[in-house]
């Protein structure tokens, strides 16, 4: 009989993780149980479990040659006990191969294992070894995740092994009901199960110290409000043997430690809940890390297995070969007659072996050029990482020292406060504007060929104005002039992704203004074509900064190519706006034109094909009023990890009037929800326990009509598919725009 795996030890039972998290829990406990379970209690004869364990541990070596010597144990095994008519022994060593299979991940052959069972259990019914039989399926399908068919085998097994199996292989039954119903919530039958296995165990002579059981009662306890008997059964498991003397038992004791917390949470003891519960996250990152290092380890060692598998046919094939040889020479001894055809037949296997020698050393060749080219490579990539790190320690060390100054000068002299707060803008706009651009570098590079623009509807002049000033304000010491030509026969709206407009926009005009100083910037849009459909636009801007050097003309789309060290230190910039330009228009299938010439100044050129607009005639009705709710009444539930980002967050909300709840996870924010009614969530995404998509998922399920908008720093273009099947309504970016928040607010719950 075999003991159910565990899928569903994260912190709170029940509760769906995603699918990869699920099987590294799963790689885990199939480690554990295989290593080091409760007795495993079977009717197997001892002369067949000992050949069984010989082929085993031969398996166990990762030897080709080992591993057939145990296939040829298992052979033999299986033949002599059919001989022998002996069909329960049969049964008992396919359950036993099966579960070998399992722990060694190979699945297909695991099932072929049981489905010999059942062939064998159709003319030799024995309905001990199909509870058992059973039993094995539902680890089979527990092992793959597959829930719905490990609870009807369990149930199945249940039936069996109740009535027809002797006590001692009902032990580890209870423990496998005890998991399903932890895994449904039912916590009498929890309770139940766990009573009955505590006694039969007691019963069959079994180790008396079961600290996990104890774990599950005590869960159950404190599930169904027994707060008392809860605290009673922690304290069996606190002096439990294998509590006091496993520190690497990762698992028992962040569950030990979840569970006291919550306890003392009910119990309203906030101090101590809080002191358990840091305790049992730690336990918990322990345990994860371990989980990984353990799945990685049989990942490799399998990998091993099946590059040795190919070495062992070589070589098999090359005896053969030999062996062939050696006939040919036996012949050569007794048949002088035919010693000038084995001579031109050998000659033949000699000219076909120079020949593949051949072909093998061209196809070394061009693998060593491969390999060159990839450390070519690698070396390019090194640089550019080396580069990312140097630029990005500089731009981000600037503007943090700049902030770190003012601070101190505004606690020191409270005289310029308009003005610190200007710098302290700008500063951090620059910080924005640095993790924009490499997270902008990240989207661009994941669109590859499934780019869908937005369609947005833009007064292109108004737009352009509003740029130009923008980055005048922001380069206000070069103390250069603007101008805008705009040609008039542009329609004054047209339709296309404002977002990447201003990308390119924004990098080509704020490098014309950066690289120039006292001089003048010229931006120009003038149309080229138009038809009913679409109107093609040129832009132009000029300076007359420094110019471009023709050497390194090719080189500036490179990230973080700055032209030269004095450059860089004089102008500074990450190197990523004309990275950025050329990845944007190429999606569009357009590049730019540069025509720049040293200390003269630089022109870049590009043309876009804008939708025409057309506005289609508003039929006039009576408004239809809206009653705005007055912000007193709105209810908002924060769900944030981030303590500095909570104060910040739920101040913005108070200082407009509304009412803020604050939830530390989406564990929380699932249990808040069900608690109270909110008018909106806001809810970042990355956060321990249980991510906003998880957290999202759960409550539009059961409270759909509470919208829920991410207030999140990743991006939404990489992530759009999460976010729509998390049933999220909008997305906002941190650092948050105030007004955006507010404007959101209005729209949700107005």
């Amino acid at each position: 009989m075999r003991q159910n795996y565990r899928l569903e030890d994260e912190f709170h039972v029940g509760r769906k993780y995603t699918c990869l998290f699920r099987y590294l829990i799963l790689l885990f406990f199939l480690l554990c149980y295989s290593a080091g379970s409760v007795a495993q209690q079977t009717a197997i004869d001892s002369a067949v479990l000992k050949e069984f364990e010989r082929a085993k541990k031969l398996y166990e070596k990762n030897d080709y040659e080992l591993y057939q010597q145990g296939n040829q144990i298992i052979g033999q095994l299986e033949k002599k006990l059919i001989a022998q008519k002996n069909y329960d022994q049969l049964m008992y060593l396919y359950l036993e191969i099966s579960y070998f299979q399992i722990t060694q991940f190979d699945y297909n052959s695991a099932k072929k294992s049981l489905d010999k069972v059942d062939v064998v259990l159709r003319g030799h019914n024995n309905n001990c070894i199909r509870g058992e039989y059973y039993e094995h399926l539902a680890v089979f399908y527990n092992s793959q995740g597959k829930e719905a068919l490990d609870e009807k085998y369990t149930l199945l097994s249940e039936k069996f092994l109740t009535k027809y199996a002797p006590k001692e292989k009902q032990v580890d039954l209870y423990y496998n009901l005890i998991l399903l119903y932890l895994k449904k919530e039912d916590w009498n039958k929890t309770l139940e199960n766990s009573f009955k296995f505590l006694k039969i165990n007691e019963e069959t002579g079994g180790d008396s110290d079961q600290p996990e059981i104890f774990l599950f009662i005590a869960e159950s306890y404190y599930s169904i409000n027994q707060l008392d008997s809860a605290f009673i059964y922690l304290d069996k498991v606190k002096r439990s043997p294998i509590y006091l003397n496993h520190d690497d038992d990762f698992l028992l004791k962040s569950r030990y430690y979840l569970i006291l917390g919550k306890l003392h949470e009910k119990k309203e003891n906030y101090k101590a809940a809080a002191i358990n519960l840091k305790i049992a996250n730690d336990y918990f990152k322990k345990r994860l890390v371990y989980r990984v290092v353990k799945m990685n380890l049989f990942l490799n060692q399998k990998r091993e297995l099946e590059v040795k598998n190919i070495e062992f046919q070589s070589i098999i094939k090359q005896n053969e070969l030999k062996s062939e040889n050696i006939k040919y020479k036996n012949y050569l001894l007794s048949l002088c007659l035919i010693t000038i055809v084995i001579l031109l037949v050998l000659l033949y296997f000699q000219y076909r072996n120079a020949k593949f020698k051949s072909s093998i050393n061209l196809l070394l060749n061009e693998k060593n050029t491969l390999l060159h080219n990839a450390n070519t490579e690698l070396e390019a990539a090194l640089n550019v990482k080396k580069k990312l790190l140097d630029t990005i320690s500089h731009e981000l060390r600037t503007p943090i020292y700049t902030l770190n100054g003012l601070l101190h000068l505004m606690k020191e002299d409270k005289s310029n406060y308009e003005k610190n707060i200007e710098q302290l803008e700008a500063s951090v706009q620059h910080l924005y504007n640095l993790s924009g651009n490499i997270i902008e570098i990240n989207v661009l590079d994941s669109f590859d060929n499934n780019y869908v623009p937005k369609k947005d509807i833009i007064s292109l002049e108004e737009f352009l104005t509003k740029l130009l000033g923008t980055v005048e304000k922001n380069r206000i010491a070069n103390n250069n002039t603007s101008t805008l030509f705009f040609d008039r026969t542009i329609p004054k709206k047209v339709i296309f992704d404002e977002a990447k407009l201003y990308q390119v926009l924004f990098s080509l005009i704020d490098n014309a203004f950066k690289f120039s100083k006292d001089g003048e910037v010229v931006v120009e849009a003038k149309k080229l074509f138009q038809d009913e459909v679409k109107t093609e636009i040129q832009f132009n801007i000029k300076d007359n900064g420094i110019g471009i050097d023709p050497g390194i003309k090719d080189k500036i789309y490179d990230l973080f190519f700055q032209g030269s060290d004095k450059i860089n230190y004089e102008y500074g910039g990450s190197g990523l706006g004309l990275t950025l330009v050329k990845k944007t228009l190429a999606l569009f299938g357009e590049t730019i034109v540069i025509d720049s010439e040293p200390e003269k100044g630089t022109s870049i050129s590009f043309s876009l094909d804008f939708e025409n607009y057309f506005q289609k005639e508003e039929v006039l009705q009576e408004p239809i009023l809206k009653e705005v709710m007055h912000p007193s009444k709105i209810k908002i539930l924060l769900v944030e990890d981030n303590k500095i980002n909570q104060v910040i967050t739920k101040k913005i909300l108070t200082n407009k009037g509304y009412s803020c709840d604050i939830a530390n996870n989406g564990f929380e924010a699932c249990k808040m929800v069900g608690e109270e009614d909110y008018s909106l969530i806001l809810m970042d995404i990355m956060m321990p326990i249980m991510d906003g998509f998880e957290a999202s998922e759960y409550i539009s399920k059961f409270k759909p009509e509470i919208p829920i908008v991410a207030l999140t720093a990743i991006s939404e273009d990489v992530n759009k598919e999460l976010f729509a099947a998390a049933k999220i309504k909008k997305v906002l970016s941190k650092p948050i725009d105030v007004d955006e928040l507010y404007k959101t607010i209005e729209v949700y719950c107005g």
